[in-house]
């Protein structure tokens, strides 16, 4: 008998290893598809493979599954490595050395895995399983799909737990079914919202980009507003005028004439809402092209188990400034009155001693009647009344001159929204203006602001006319914001550039670079608008009985004059003789007429008016930023703070509630900007040399009422809720587990055999 060749032999030998290297390779891009869905690289690698190859993948499961998996072919190696268990049998000892031998070489790395057949088949199959985890997509040429929006609300109410999860997870969960609902050639878009809103993901066809976007949805504590994500929606399905149509418009067309020349186009598309409906109606909304659906999230249920702290305010007593009357008001939305104990602990942020007082009230339960609840009332709206109480407590010793911190909350209430149980107050917060006048004299205005009450709340300084040059009296502290408030009594700078960093108000002169009229001036002219609903003209009578012996004329219609600059006072048409000029983010009112002469004689009848200190109060209060209330107003999570310390600073920082310290920087206004309050609690700015403490909290009674709305209107239509897509079941779940048992079930078998 002739021998095989040596060649032949070496080749027969080779297609296991060659087999065990292609299944390595294959195995290679499950494992870095894999490893970049940890490091949240999915997206870039997905636009890569859709450019290059046309297909994109997503990991359907979580993320241990697919790890897991790609273990197990490590595992299925190491089980062939095993020794076998052998029972004590007699036998020949020729027997006995030939087992022995069989057994040392069965048992040895290489010739164990040996032109395994069994061993390629189970690895085969893993790998399939892995890459049915990664769900691979082929992209294919297809015809224009239909258009479609998610809209998600994560607002606070969303928290709600209904049947165990959240209604943020529900919602999520149901936006996940419509996503996998849609053909492969639609296009959508996912936009998630609250008290704002945003674009998770634009416009795309690519499913598995809609659903990371979806799936990264986090839950929040602000309140409900839908009105800027229903802007976002209508941006592409309802544009406000075709580039085609401005292209053909007239250069001088006039507008009350104007006209749609070319049609504008927009894109149809669904809008999916999943909110529990806890917003403000959009009445004034115009649907166009978008066609919404509204799929109502939570149980509906006869009795809603909530009683929530909505309103929480102060007052202080004017005789005595250290008395102060808290104000709690509390709504019960359960079906029966319920008994609820309100506590208010108030202390000294930095001193460990508090005070502890308690009261308790009664509120009645929630009246609801469903919108055409009979058939005679099919046209009556939903009426929906909780109950209300309100809790009154009154603190002694409280210094107006430091923070105090009050914290109310709702004791052992056991309810299902723990958002609105609590509520904090900062009281104590007055903040002084900065006010420097301007003046070579002028006892009216020296009459207002040597009050002892004005320097309760303001911290005035003069200089005269000639030390506006001077760096150290003027131009440096005007420069670095060190004022609220310059009052220039007939002067001004010279030039533009030497306007302060504030606000200001021009006594008999116009600020640089505006010049007065060379039109003669006003004289013996009577005030025509005697009524203004502009903030520095708040409680203002009797003025069209004004006087003045003379005033300059400025032109308002001059090309370099702000549009729209409100007139505050004006004796004709065209001649203002009160108005404000807009300076970048400062204001400066100009008054066309003195108060006094050189000689301090005065020159208005004004100054005998009851409005004119009412005036000054208001130029004060609006211009000098001035906050003298018992407490600051409320807040709520995601809403800009504007905080103005009491020192000309650059930077200060903000401690959040949970400890976290940010760096904010001046604004061109002087004042720092921190929208960073998305939980609620006390804040607390340091800068140097100070500090000030400012509230969040909730306080939506909208938000408090948990009770889903069946229905909801959008424009002109009345949505009622829909019925969500049917839960779709991934059945190659239950494949790839029984495929795994299989495996095991084979092993067991194959060496059972070898056993017996």
């Amino acid at each position: 008998m002739s021998r095989p060749s040596r060649r032949g032999l070496d080749f027969a030998g080779l297609w296991f290893p060659a087999s065990m290297v292609v299944l390595l390779l294959m195995a290679m891009p499950a494992a870095a598809f894999l490893a970049l869905h940890l490091f949240g690289r999915e997206a870039i690698l997905n636009g890569w493979l859709k450019d290059r190859f046309g297909v994109t993948y997503h990991l359907a499961t979580p993320w241990w599954t697919g790890a897991a998996l790609l273990l197990v072919p490590a595992l299925l190696i190491l089980l062939y490595f095993l020794k076998l268990k052998r029972k004590p049998m007699q036998v020949p000892s020729t027997f006995l050395w030939r087992k022995s031998i069989e057994d040392l070489h069965g048992n040895s790395l290489f010739q164990l895995l040996r032109d395994n057949v069994f061993l390629l088949l189970q690895l085969l199959i893993v790998l399939l399983l892995i890459y049915s985890v990664l769900s691979l997509q082929v992209h294919g040429n297809t015809s224009g799909g239909k258009f479609y929006i998610v809209l998600i609300d994560n607002s606070a109410s969303m928290n709600v737990v209904d049947a165990g999860k959240s209604r943020l997870e529900q919602a999520k969960e149901a936006a996940l079914r419509e996503i996998d609902a849609h053909a492969e050639g639609d296009s959508g878009m996912a936009i998630s919202f609250h008290s704002r809103a945003a674009i998770l993901q634009p416009y795309t066809g690519e499913r598995g980009l809609l659903r990371a976007a979806v799936a990264k949805i986090e839950p929040t504590q602000r309140a409900t507003r839908i009105d800027e994500a229903l802007q976002l929606a209508a941006s592409l399905a309802n544009p406000l005028r075709s580039t085609e149509d401005a292209a053909v418009r007239p250069e001088n067309e006039d507008p009350a004439q104007a006209r749609t020349y070319v049609a504008v186009e927009g894109i149809a598309a669904e809008v999916h809402l999943f909110s529990d409906g806890r917003f403000a109606d959009a009445s004034a909304f115009a649907a166009g092209n978008l066609d919404f659906h509204y799929h109502r999230i939570g149980a509906v249920e006869d009795d809603v188990d909530n009683i929530g702290l909505v309103a929480l305010n102060a007052t202080r007593d004017e005789q005595d400034a250290g008395n102060l009357s808290v104000f709690a008001r509390v709504l019960n939305f359960r079906k029966e009155s319920s008994t609820v104990k309100v506590e208010v602990e108030w202390r000294v942020p930095g001193k460990a001693d508090f005070q502890l007082l308690e009261r308790e009230i009664t509120l009645p339960g929630r009246k609801l009647r469903p919108a055409g609840e009979r058939r005679q009332d099919a046209d009556v709206m939903e009426s929906d009344e909780p109950g209300e109480g309100e809790a009154v407590f009154a603190l002694n010793g409280v210094d107006d001159s430091v923070n105090v911190v009050i914290h109310a909350r709702l004791r052992d209430v056991g309810d299902r929204f723990p958002l609105d149980d609590e509520a904090w107050l900062v009281v104590g917060v007055v903040r002084r203006a900065r006010v420097l006048i301007v003046t070579s004299g002028n006892e009216v205005l020296r009459d207002f602001f040597d009050l002892d009450a004005t320097k309760k709340v303001a911290n005035v300084s003069y200089i005269a006319p000639s030390e506006l040059l001077k760096d150290d009296r003027y131009a440096g502290p005007a420069r670095n914001g060190s004022y609220d408030l310059i009052v220039f009594d007939r002067c001004a700078p010279e030039k533009a550039d030497d306007l302060p960093l504030a606000n200001t108000l021009f006594i008999g002169d116009v600020p640089p670079p505006y010049k007065r009229s060379s039109l003669p001036p006003l004289k013996e002219r009577q005030i025509r608008n005697p009524t203004s609903n502009h903030p520095l003209m708040r409680h203002l009578t009797g003025l069209d009985e004004i006087a003045f012996s003379e005033a300059f004329r400025f032109d308002l219609t001059a090309p370099d004059v702000p549009a729209r600059t409100p007139r505050l006072l004006e004796t004709d048409r065209d001649s203002a003789v009160l108005f404000v000029l807009a300076r970048g983010a400062f204001q400066d009112v100009v008054l066309a007429f003195p108060l006094v002469d050189v000689q301090g004689r005065w020159t208005t009848t004004w100054n005998l008016k009851l409005s004119f200190p009412i005036f000054l109060r208001n130029v004060l209060y609006q211009l000098g930023n001035v906050a003298d209330a018992a407490a600051e107003e409320n807040t709520q999570p995601g809403e800009m703070k504007t905080l103005r310390p009491a020192a000309a600073v650059q930077t200060l920082d903000v401690v959040a509630p949970d400890g976290k310290r940010e760096t904010r920087t001046r604004g061109i206004a002087g004042d720092f900007s921190y929208n960073n309050t998305e939980r609620t609690g006390v804040y607390e700015a340091l800068w140097e040399g100070g500090s000030r403490r400012f509230a969040v909290n909730l306080l939506d009674p909208a938000e408090s009422n948990i009770r889903p709305r069946d229905a909801v209107n959008i424009g002109d239509q009345r949505l009622t809720t829909g019925q969500l897509r049917q839960q779709t079941y991934d059945t190659w779940k239950w494949i790839a587990l029984a495929a795994l048992l299989l495996l095991v079930l084979e092993w067991a078998a194959y060496h059972r055999r070898l056993l017996f």
